[in-house]
């Protein structure tokens, strides 16, 4: 395996918590090479693909589909998306890959992010909870699931206790075993009319136990469809009317367990109403915004968003039943924290009137946003001098284009070339070039009171775009002249390396929009030559582009 800038730590700590399937692969010759996945991609594998190419893990088919893609998106230099049919273990589900290239040192890597979308819904948030309130209703209620055809297949602890039969003896057979003969035929038809459609149904039923005895139950039963929407199980809930002692019992159990979760959570939980008033917070606000629980109850949770833009929007959103984003809280010290944040609407009857009230439950991700942040940098900016690199330049010059108006109708581009690079680098070695490469850089910055953007686009050519002209004539701007003219001085100054004096001069080439083109390579094409033609007049020269042409 190469060394990559990303390391291992910092690869499974940015995507180990993601919902998505992560690949981070190395091109080699015509295929890549896995270098890091995270764990929910590792559920894929039988054995571990780290330092296996594509084709080792594989179909021809599907190796063919995915290098096709990876090698659009190298060569577009920009992300790609696209669908497939093909898993490694379900080859039913549609995944959508979003692939992102990166190149680093010479080396070309590709982000890749995989997520099934035949899904409507994540069904994973906040597991732990689910987890909770399942061992809570074990302690409550009968539970029995059966199949399409109404044959029991699993029941609870708590059904063999109450109807007396065992697991053994109820598995394998129909609800008949409890059958009491206290309701007629229509009554279990309705039943099953309802629960065939794919309807939830809910009544009280009359069953008996083992020993002859009869216990009346609130029953709910649930149609379980599969992915296709075909009904595949039937989930029977039944809460016993004759044991609501120990069903308030346990209702307090519940009560605790949730307590214990928000209590002893990193993640920030809190419930507000309908409004978005707090209602709960649960400690870590103190530990983690450091609010007392006096200063947050009652009052609008939603004044915790350090972006008051994004708050509004959250409050147009609220409105979502459920809905899941980053955002910015403030602690009170007046820092900021990102964090990955859910909010589920629920909706609870109190005195026969209906309340909505949310919870929010939010992780912090700061340290996991730096390195993004980082990630994201690197891929746009020049390694050396910190310059956006010739991907930033792409992006950002037919923004400039399009922001051109009857005021301002130019836009320049410099294409800059130091003059004699080369002989120093023979001269002194790569390491006083790479330090010259960086003065280089700062002195444009310099020379532009950091008004402008600079770009490395390779070697010791630097490119510039200046926007906002307007006294373009006759095949002139002043202004560019007093910009060129102030970047010559700049260099001519020079600087000191190693006790080395260096007073270097520069070729430049000016193409103007839309006299030159209009096009980003029309325009660098254009500028290009302009500076094939200083260089050749002398250099320490500067052309413009329509001179070239005339």
């Amino acid at each position: 395996m190469s060394k990559s800038f990303l390391n291992h730590t910092q690869f499974h700590l940015l995507y180990d918590l993601s919902d998505e399937y992560v690949f981070f692969m190395r091109k080699e010759d015509s295929t890549y090479v896995y270098e890091f996945i995270n764990k929910k991609a590792a559920e894929l594998f039988s054995e571990n693909p780290i330092g296996k190419t594509l084709d080792e893990c594989f179909s021809e088919f599907h190796n063919k589909t995915i290098i096709q893609q990876y090698n659009r998106a190298c060569a577009q230099k920009g992300s790609v998306c696209y669908q497939d049919h093909h898993c490694v273990q379900s080859g039913t589900h549609i995944n959508e890959t979003t692939v992102i290239p990166i190149f680093d040192n010479g080396n070309t890597y590709i982000l890749a992010m995989t997520r099934e979308v035949s899904r409507t819904q994540d069904l994973r948030e906040s597991t732990y909870l689910l987890e909770t309130y399942r061992e809570a209703i074990n302690e409550v209620a009968l539970v029995a699931m059966t199949n399409q055809k109404g044959i029991i297949e699993v029941v609870n602890d708590l059904f063999e206790k109450t109807t007396g039969f065992k697991k053994e003896e109820v598995i394998g057979k129909s609800f008949h075993v409890l059958n009491s003969n206290y309701h007629d035929e229509s009554f279990f038809k309705d039943m099953w009319d309802t629960i065939s459609n794919g309807h939830i149904w809910n009544g009280q039923i009359r069953n008996r136990t083992r020993n002859g005895s009869f216990f009346w139950v609130n029953a709910i039963v649930v149609p379980i469809k599969d992915d296709l929407g075909e009904i595949e199980k039937f989930l029977t809930v039944q809460f016993d009317n004759t044991e609501k002692n120990r069903m308030l019992k346990d209702l307090r159990h519940i009560e605790r367990s949730f307590k214990l979760i928000t209590e002893y959570s990193n993640d920030l939980i809190a419930i507000t109403d309908a409004d978005g008033y707090l209602l709960y917070s649960s400690p870590s606000h103190e530990t983690i915004l450091n609010y007392d629980k006096e200063e947050l109850l009652g009052s609008y949770y939603f004044n915790l968003i350090a972006d008051q833009t994004e708050a509004v929007n959250f409050a147009k959103i609220k409105m979502l039943d459920n809905f899941r984003l980053e955002l910015l809280l403030k602690k009170k010290d007046g820092k900021s924290i990102w964090t990955d944040t859910s909010v589920t609407s629920v909706e609870s009857t109190v005195d026969d009137c209906k309340e909505k009230s949310f919870v929010i439950v939010s992780r912090e991700i700061t340290e996991k946003r730096a390195l993004q942040n980082q990630l994201k940098f690197m891929a746009y900016h020049d390694s050396l001098t910190s310059l956006p690199n010739r991907r930033s330049f792409y992006e950002d010059l037919p923004e400039y284009i399009s922001s051109a108006c009857s005021a301002f109708p130019n836009v320049g581009l410099l294409y800059i070339d130091g003059d004699n690079f080369k002989a120093i680098n023979d001269q002194y070695g790569h390491d006083i070039g790479d330090q010259f490469l960086t003065y280089f850089a700062e002195k444009l910055q310099i020379s532009l009171d950091y008004k402008f953007n600079v770009y490395r686009i390779g070697g010791d050519e630097f490119v510039i775009i200046v926007d906002q002209i307007n006294d373009y004539v006759n095949g002139r701007s002043n202004g560019l002249d007093k910009i060129i003219q102030s970047i010559q001085e700049n260099l001519r100054k020079g600087w000191t390396i190693d006790d080395f004096y260096f007073s270097p001069t520069s070729s430049i080439g000016v193409a103007m929009f839309p006299d030159d083109g209009s096009s980003v390579d029309e325009l660098l094409d254009n500028a290009d030559q302009a500076l094939y033609i200083a260089k050749k007049n002398g250099k320490n020269n500067y052309i413009y582009s329509n001179t070239v042409h005339s």
